[in-house]
Formats: C-alpha cells, structure tokens, sequence
C-alpha cells in the first residue's frame, strides 16, 4: 500500500495564523496595560475627592466655629448694653436721692463708689479696673430686668454686671457724675471661683459717664 504523503499546509495559511498569534499577544499587552493606566486614574481620582471631602469638612466646621464666636460676642454686646442701661437707672436715683428699688433690686445705693473720686475713665484710682472692687462693689443685673429688657437678652444664663463710681472732671466747666462699667457675658462663659472674672468665652465691656441735667 502506497503511503500518501503530508499535505503541506499553504503558506498564506500559516501567515495568518502567525499574524493572528502576534496580534493576540499584542492585544493583551494592550489590554493589561490600559487596566493598569484605569487603575492609577481611579486611585489618583479617589485621592483628589478625599482631599476635597477634607477640605469641605473642614470649611464647614471653620464657619461654623466663626458664626458662633460672632453670636457669642453679640449675646455679650447685648448682655453689656443692658448691664449699662439698669446701672444708669441706679444712678439717676442716687441724683434723686433715692434708692432704686426697681425689679426687686435693693441695696443698690450702697453699692456706688463715692471715694475716691475720679476724674475720668482713665484715672489710675477708676475701680472698674481691680477685680477688688467687683467684688465688693459690683451690682448683679436682677434676671427680672433683663428679662424684660428690650434689648432681646431674656435667653442669658450668665446675669451682667455693673459698677459705678463718683466722677469730678478737672476740666472747666467742672462737670460731677457718674463713671459707670459694666460687663455681659456670653451664654459659654466660664468664670473663676469668685464669678467676678471670666476664663472662657465672650465678654464685653461698655463704659457711660452721665451727669446732672444742669
């Protein structure tokens, strides 16, 4: 029996299938290097929108920290005005020699400071500026008051304060009167053992002088 000899496949077959095997590889080549480049676009991605997300929280809470520091001092600006306001109305009736009973207020004469006597604001003896005479002298704001006070400072939890002392000028005309400090607090105010001097949170000073209507 003759044997039939091996067909030799065609050469344009075997091009092809060389062509076809090259193109493969050169295809997954590509294919695992656009995988790799998705993958570093997704991480560099994910950093950016974390870095922003950080930042984002970051603003929010800055803002927020501000918008509180300013209605903190607001609340002390207020607390301070009423401070001033109730402390004219004890002076006005010292002038009138009277004590000013209003609120349920009492011993409120007692607690203006006829001596020394200034001369102004700045007068090294002015009692506003020793924590001494806080103590001794300073008049608490009744709640009744700045309850009722139309300067909207009824949610307070700290009461304000005030002082008065006597006032000669040495200027011409000579002018007698009344120096009066007083301090509002912030509803986050923390104060020191004594309560007369806050360690924490806003406070705000406001000074009047008033004198006699000649």
């Amino acid at each position: 029996m003759s044997k039939i000899p091996h067909a030799k496949p065609a050469p344009h077959l075997v091009l092809h299938r060389a062509f076809d095997r090259r193109t493969a590889a050169r295809l997954g080549r590509h294919s695992r290097r656009a995988r790799g480049v998705v993958l570093v676009i997704t991480l560099i991605l994910i950093v950016i929108l974390s870095l922003l997300g950080t930042f984002a929280i970051r603003n929010a809470t800055q803002s927020e920290r501000s918008i509180n520091g300013i209605r903190s001092a607001e609340v002390a600006r207020e607390a301070a005005e009423t401070a001033l306001r109730f402390c004219e109305q004890v002076a006005i009736s010292d002038n009138d020699g009277k004590d000013y009973t209003g609120f349920g207020a009492t011993g409120m004469r007692d607690k203006i400071i006829t001596a020394p006597t200034i001369a102004s604001e700045s007068d090294s003896a002015a009692a506003w500026r020793t924590t001494a005479s806080w103590t001794a002298n300073g008049i608490t704001v009744p709640n009744d008051y700045f309850k009722n006070s139309a300067s909207g400072t009824a949610s307070l939890t700290n009461a304000p304060l005030c002082l008065i002392q006597k006032i000669k000028t040495t200027s011409k005309p000579e002018l007698t009167g009344y120096l009066i400090t007083a301090r509002g607090f912030a509803n986050n105010a923390k104060f020191t053992s004594n309560a007369q001097q806050s360690t924490q949170g806003a406070e705000s000073w406001m000074q009047s002088v008033l004198t006699p209507a000649s």
